[in-house]
């Protein structure tokens, strides 16, 4: 049902497990990355790299009037915009870049699926400009730690950084700014220098951040990049693409179209739709692929927590990824094996085999021998002491 609902807002979900996993998120946090994404827009934004904005949510005008010319800056210099999503400078350099037609990534610690609906993100959105991702529940509220967490999703998918406003050891800006400088160090922090900055901002620097620029065209801005980028960059820029190509309906290839985009948009209520079953086996393909990167046994409430679902979901998940497992074991082999070869071979209890391997008796699927230990193979094999051919 959270699936179903998720689609008709055209909310995609991968896991660490799919191809189309944020690659930097991976190589640069590595057993930190979200275990689960979910977005909306063109993912491949999320492989972009670019500039990373931050900043304080209550600021005055004028700064927000700079952050504005930094965001039209950077799509004018075709490096995409990252950023927080959040109201103040997140938004304020979403907004410029978006209005200068740039790409923007925007990394959200809340409100997914209320953000996903949203007149000003709509077009740009169903035009491949604008991908909006969360590594939380997309119904989830406000939460200080989730804001702190994807803080480092920020800097991890840029290739540099901007702290425009900050305050002085407290808040989430400084906090991830400090984590970046002194700890995780993926990418380079600039600080704005011009007007008045303020204690925080003379404190990161203090701590190694880099007075900022301020280049005023595209040339400039990426020959500032350029000279404090990492010698050994781990992924490709924003490709620059040409205006026909830009303006261009954009493909989410199996994530839903732009038709229910804009459905969900103008909606005044939800409507009902039948579950979809391919939709349900997308899904149990991502949750097979967690469940089988883990190592050792795990239980329903320990796979629920991991996922983020009902006991009862995973419980379902896991009996149909046992069955799955047990019916592959002895496809590929001859060999009758005990119930405890068959737990110790797919890393999971001897109790959550049992009932498995007595409807796949039922069933036909395999045979139950009188041995001691009891014994189980595929139906209808010859045994092991004889060739097929015989």
């Amino acid at each position: 049902q959270a699936v179903e609902r998720w689609r008709t807002r055209a909310i995609w979900v991968v896991s660490r497990a799919d191809t189309d996993y944020p690659r930097r998120l991976k190589e640069r946090l590595r057993g930190n990355a979200p275990s689960i994404l979910y977005g909306c827009g063109d993912s491949s934004i999320l492989n972009t790299g670019g500039l990373a904005v931050v900043g304080s949510r209550n600021v005055n005008d004028t700064l927000i009037t700079y952050t504005e010319g930094v965001g039209r800056l950077a799509a004018e210099a075709r490096r995409t915009l990252v950023s927080g999503g959040a109201r103040g400078i997140d938004q304020a350099a979403m907004r410029g870049a978006l209005g200068a037609s740039g790409c923007v990534a925007g990394v959200l610690g809340d409100g997914l699926e209320r953000a996903v609906v949203r007149r000003e993100y709509r077009d740009a959105l169903m035009n491949g400009r604008l991908v909006l991702a969360c590594p939380f529940d997309p119904a989830a509220r406000f939460q200080v730690g989730h804001a702190m967490q994807r803080n480092k999703l920020i800097y991890a998918l840029a290739d540099a950084a901007l702290v425009v406003n900050s305050d002085f050891e407290k808040g989430g800006t400084w906090t991830g700014a400090v984590e970046q400088l002194d700890k995780l160090k993926f990418v380079p922090v600039f600080v704005r220098v011009e007007g008045e900055v303020g204690k925080g901002l003379d404190g990161l620097r203090e701590r190694g951040a880099i007075p900022w620029p301020n280049p005023r065209t595209p040339e400039s801005l990426e020959e500032c990049l350029d000279v404090h980028a990492d010698p050994k960059p781990d992924g490709p820029r924003q490709a620059t693409l040409s205006p026909s190509e830009r303006d261009a309906p954009a493909s989410f290839d199996e994530k839903p179209g732009e038709e229910k985009l804009a459905a969900t948009a103008t909606a005044t209520s939800e409507s009902v739709k039948a579950p979809d079953p391919s939709a349900a086996d997308e899904r149990f393909g991502t949750v097979k692929g967690l469940l089988r990167g883990m190592h050792g046994s795990r239980t329903e409430a320990e796979v629920a927590e991991m996922l983020q679902v009902s006991r009862t979901q995973a419980g379902i998940w896991l009996k149909r990824f046992i069955e799955e497992e047990i019916r592959n074991l002895f496809k590929n082999s001859d060999a009758p094996m005990t119930e405890a070869e068959v737990a110790e071979a797919l890393q999971v209890s001897r109790g959550q085999v049992r009932g498995t391997l007595k409807r796949l008796v039922e069933k036909g699927t395999i045979e139950k021998l009188s041995s001691q230990p009891i014994q189980y193979r595929r139906a209808g094999s010859i045994g092991p002491l004889f060739d097929r051919n015989d």
